[in-house]
């Protein structure tokens, strides 16, 4: 059976303003990055029938991650500073989850692997998905924008996280999913929806 890996857009160095392709040479900026192109560098050596699809910014109705915290600080504040200068694409898991059960199928059909990028669409920054999350989820919390700068993090995290996705697409026909399609439905799941 073909070998299928989730690597994710750290393994870039958020660099420029356009969409990063497969062929982008990679530039981890941190120790997560680092390790997850590793992970890819391994995949590639081994050989075999595999593919790597990178990823941004996964969510879902479990787990740790952007909407599930911003739901929990809507608890105890009317307002937040958020980030507006990091870009990417939000993917629901969900949506993470079927197209690499296609790309599974198709691949033991016959159809070679490799790298391939895969994200929620449109880009968005984080202070405007924390919005939309309000937003949808009926909370009153005021969402100011600041610059990476202001909000210190141990590890140094890209800028630009857009990936272009329109390999993945002619290759196994799968679209780019709305993640604000996929926010409703984990909302909904979660039982916060406005």
């Amino acid at each position: 059976i073909p070998f299928l890996h989730v690597s994710t857009d750290y393994v870039l160095d958020g660099s420029g303003r356009d969409p990063k392709n497969e062929s982008t040479r990679p530039g981890p900026l941190n120790a997560y990055g680092a390790s997850k192109l590793a992970g890819e560098e391994g995949i590639r050596a081994a050989g075999g029938h595999w593919a790597v699809l990178r990823t941004s910014w996964v969510f879902s109705a479990h787990g740790g991650n952007f909407v599930r915290t911003m739901l929990r600080l809507a608890e105890s504040r009317d307002s937040l500073s958020v980030v507006d200068d990091q870009l990417g694409g939000p993917t629901p898991a969900a949506d993470l989850a079927a197209a690499l059960l296609e790309m599974g199928m198709q691949m033991q059909g016959g159809k070679p692997g490799g790298l391939y990028h895969f994200a929620g669409a449109p880009e968005v920054s984080w202070a405007d998905f924390a919005r939309e999350i309000f937003a949808r989820a009926g909370r009153r919390v005021t969402v100011t924008d600041i610059p990476t700068s202001a909000y210190p993090t141990p590890a140094q995290r890209p800028l630009n996280s857009r990936l272009d996705c329109r390999r993945f697409e002619v290759d196994f026909g799968i679209a780019r999913p709305d993640w604000r399609a996929g926010l409703a439905a984990v909302l909904a799941e979660l039982g916060a929806s406005a």
